[in-house]
């Protein structure tokens, strides 16, 4: 690449992160109709002055404001959307009065992103990597016969062993086929196979971080009892950031970057005892202990082997994973769902980079409809996918074979199959029977022609 076209990319890249933010930071509108205060919490009853302007459980953390006289400031504490309520604290003035404007202000995560981007020679880099991804040239994933340790694989399954030796690689992972699964032991197998090779691995949300980790840790805890070495790497993964539940990892504290079992434990019991948000005294106290509790929980990046955090976070965390770099080996799981510049931003940091996901599913989060910001964080790394460099997880076993057939000729090329162990076993397919329901009867699939369009709906960002 010239020059020239590295700094066009750069600058559209910026260009969509700052239309991106443009969108998604504008303030949503409210009059207020309402209020009432309970200790140093005040509820504020809204109703929206413009179509674009809804409450949802999302603005939870968001930022209020409102003109005054006098004008203030406060953080959103909860929403209950029913009610069209705000409950609001630390107000840095009196409270708005009824008939007056509230403006909430959503949190602002992509200025990390484009933080990352405005820096010239990371972001150079970024640019090159994805050219050299674009111009590779690679060869058809050889078949695997066996992998130690994991004697129940299906044969593509298998397959997805030879991304872990390639650049760069896609997982393509349809609902039913074990994504998550087969990730978890090629990465077990991956360390340890390499013992002192570095992972990061990445997810969308913390909820699908742990998910991640912990097959991982389940496939290393079931490679303990032939290899001595896996029970040492069990304690060399690490979940990074405090935003994790804390009730999964039962069991499992050792992935918590964290010694203090009993801390774990008073977290994982407090987030059971959330309150009804109504109860907005309840509630702020139950975030406040939260939110004590996380803040005790360190970030080792340095410290681990294997580090599994958000892609947000990751961006976040830049400057430390710079600093840690060459990952040997990074993992996107969910990567159908993370946008281009940011996987950009992260990518170079590896020698070895697997994007995991279905790009039939979910698309990135996109507000803008601005071209750039389609193009930059309205697309996956999915769209850079070459069949060559791709494992398609085609055996299912969630759906029976009717359903399986509609979804796999609608949209897996008609590729996606029942495994053949499920086809084989009558106690699957009896657990798939369908009820005579009247006047349908036992049919599994019915296809009912819509004759217009779904009306857009705000609440849920489409039809």
């Amino acid at each position: 690449m010239t020059t020239e076209s590295i700094s066009a990319e750069i600058t559209e890249v910026i260009d969509a992160i700052d239309e991106e933010l443009r969108v998604a930071s504008k303030s949503l509108r409210f009059q207020v109709a309402g209020l009432s205060q309970q200790a140093n919490i005040w509820k504020v009853f809204v109703e929206p002055m413009n179509s674009s302007s809804s409450l949802d459980e999302s603005l939870e953390g968001a930022s209020a404001w409102w003109l005054g006289p006098p004008s203030g400031s406060a953080d959103v504490l909860s929403v209950i959307p029913d009610d069209n309520q705000l409950n609001i604290r630390y107000l840095s003035s009196p409270p708005p009065h009824k008939g007056q404007e509230i403006r909430i202000y959503p949190p602002r995560y992509l200025e990390a992103l484009h933080d990352c981007w405005e820096t010239s020679g990371w972001a150079t880099q970024c640019v090159v990597w994805l050219d050299r991804v674009n111009h590779s040239q690679v060869e058809n994933l050889a078949d695997i016969g066996h992998i130690e340790g994991f004697p129940t694989l299906r044969s593509a399954q298998r397959q997805a062993f030879g991304l872990l030796d390639r650049e760069h690689g896609f997982l393509w992972g349809p609902p039913g086929t074990g994504k998550t699964y087969t990730l978890g032991a090629m990465l077990a197998h991956y360390l340890c196979q390499r013992p002192t090779a570095k992972v990061l691995l990445l997810s969308t949300t913390n909820a699908a971080v742990d998910l991640a980790l912990i097959s991982v840790d389940e496939q290393l805890e079931a490679l303990s009892a032939s290899d001595r070495s896996a029970s040492r790497l069990r304690k060399k993964c690490l979940r990074i950031g405090n935003h994790f539940v804390a009730s999964k990892y039962k069991g499992r504290e050792h992935l918590l970057p964290t010694p203090d079992e009993n801390l774990i434990r008073r977290l994982a019991d407090a987030e059971t005892k959330v309150p009804d948000p109504a109860d907005v005294t309840a509630y702020a106290a139950w975030k406040d202990q939260i939110k004590a509790l996380r803040g005790q929980i360190p970030k080792p990046i340095d410290q681990a082997q294997l580090a599994a955090m958000t892609t947000t976070g990751a961006v976040f965390s830049l400057e430390a994973l710079y600093a840690r770099r060459p990952f040997d080996l990074i993992v996107f799981d969910e990567a159908s769902q993370v946008g281009i510049a940011h996987a950009l931003a992260l990518a170079p940091l590896g020698k070895h980079v697997i994007f995991a996901g279905d790009d039939r599913q979910l698309a990135p989060v996109l507000q803008s409809g601005h071209p750039l910001a389609k193009k930059w964080l309205g697309r996956s790394m999915f769209v850079h996918k070459k069949v060559r460099g791709t494992c398609l997880l085609n055996e299912q076993s969630r759906m029976e074979e009717s359903i399986c057939d509609v979804v796999g000729n609608v949209f897996y090329e008609g590729k996606l199959v029942v495994a053949e162990n499920c086809e084989a076993n009558p106690i699957w397919h009896a657990e798939r029977v369908v009820r005579d329901v009247a006047p349908m009867g036992r049919k599994n699939v019915y296809l009912h022609i819509c004759e217009q369009e779904g009306m857009f709906n705000s609440k849920y960002g489409g039809p």
